[in-house]
């Protein structure tokens, strides 16, 4: 049955009236008898007889405003403004109920998830992947309006596969170290054939007030169900042991998928999906990136440098450090890296050694962060 909003005012909060229709209305007529037991006013009625009337003139006027609602349900609008009630009077002594209003339709006021006060969500990287051509887990959504937590797994899908299902473990950690692990999730998909694979969301028993604790998630896929059958996956997973800052950085320069930085011995070289290829492959047999486009993104290996000046214990024992490097990086890294510098030894001067931070600052600049 439609659903009919009525108000007696001119608007309806949280909604937009997006089309407005005619005035209608519709009546009861109440019968010659049932008027004349009114010869007298409602006040020199007995008590009895009073609330008896009373309970008629209510019962007329739900059927009335019942019948106005059916009526509009008949029509293409939803809603009903400037609705009135009352009691007409015609010639012969012939009195209607009236219910009255224009026909609008209205449509709800579009209001961002973020801007609800019971909104909650954490968007966490997975921390394992499978070195295979399967669909990989790359980020896990979590979410929550109040009424219990759902969760959505992102998967990548290297081969374009019409994934239809995936059944898969999912192990969170919270910020005090403590696991939790969802057993058996079945995920579906709205939208297949598609090289980033979103799941509809799935209601877990995740407390709502555990969604802004959790650290980090690992996905263990157990089965997933393609056109051709279902297939389960032989082999075990492999963990992600990175900062939490390189790793969002990693994700963040080359792609939602990134487990590994891009690294060559000439025999063979690591693409950034983390499969290990052979020196001469021109292409990831498992994410097809090509290595030339790797190769020309890297300008310089920043870590050798960080771990040096780690050893150090002054800013200017670390910039000592730099200026070793300082030929083989990009040069428009070069002034703010030295700016970095400039900076630490100024406050090192009246704060005792500033180490740590500028070896933050300097990381955070390579990362892109």
């Amino acid at each position: 049955m439609k659903e009919v909003l009525i108000t007696s005012g001119t608007s309806f909060e949280g909604y937009d009236i997006v089309d407005y229709g005619t005035y209608k209305f519709t009546q009861t007529i109440l019968n010659s008898n049932f008027l004349k037991d009114f010869g007298t006013s409602i006040a020199d009625i007995a008590t009895d007889r009073r609330d008896i009337y009373q309970e008629k003139i209510d019962e007329i006027l739900n059927e009335t405003i019942n019948n106005f609602t059916d009526m509009v349900r008949e029509t293409k609008y939803n809603a009903v403004v400037g609705f009135r009630t009352g009691v007409e009077e015609y010639t012969n002594n012939v009195t209607a109920v009236v219910a009255s209003g224009t026909l609008v339709n209205i449509k709800e006021q579009y209001k961002s998830e973020f801007d609800k006060s019971s909104f909650i969500r954490n968007e966490i990287y997975v921390r394992n992947y499978y070195d295979l051509l399967v669909p990989r887990a790359s980020k896990v959504v979590l979410a929550s309006e109040g009424k219990g937590t759902k969760i959505s797994v992102w998967f990548n899908n290297y081969n374009n596969d019409d994934i239809k299902a995936l059944k898969a473990e999912l192990q969170f950690t919270n910020i005090y170290g403590d696991n939790i692990t969802l057993p058996d999730v079945d995920f579906t998909f709205d939208k297949t054939n598609l090289k980033l694979l979103k799941s509809d969301y799935v209601e877990c028993k995740l407390p709502d007030k555990y969604i802004k604790m959790i650290s980090s998630v690992k996905v263990y896929i157990k089965k997933y169900v393609k056109a051709s059958g279902v297939y389960e996956i032989d082999a075990d997973s492999i963990g992600i042991e990175m900062s939490d800052v390189k790793f969002k950085a990693l994700k963040l320069k080359k792609g939602i998928d990134a487990v590994a930085n891009y690294k060559s011995d000439g025999l063979v070289w690591t693409c950034n999906c983390g499969h290990v290829n052979e020196g001469g492959a021109e292409e990831c047999v498992i994410c097809g990136r090509k290595q030339d486009d790797m190769k020309n993104s890297i300008t310089f290996n920043y870590e050798p440098m960080l771990e040096e000046m780690k050893t150090k214990e002054y800013v200017i024992e670390i910039k000592d450090v730099l200026m070793k490097y300082i030929k083989d990086i990009d040069t428009g890294m070069r002034m703010q890296l030295l700016e970095i510098m400039e900076s630490g030894l100024n406050y090192e001067k009246s704060r005792g050694s500033m180490k740590d931070s500028v070896i933050e600052k300097v990381e955070n600049l390579f990362l892109g962060l």
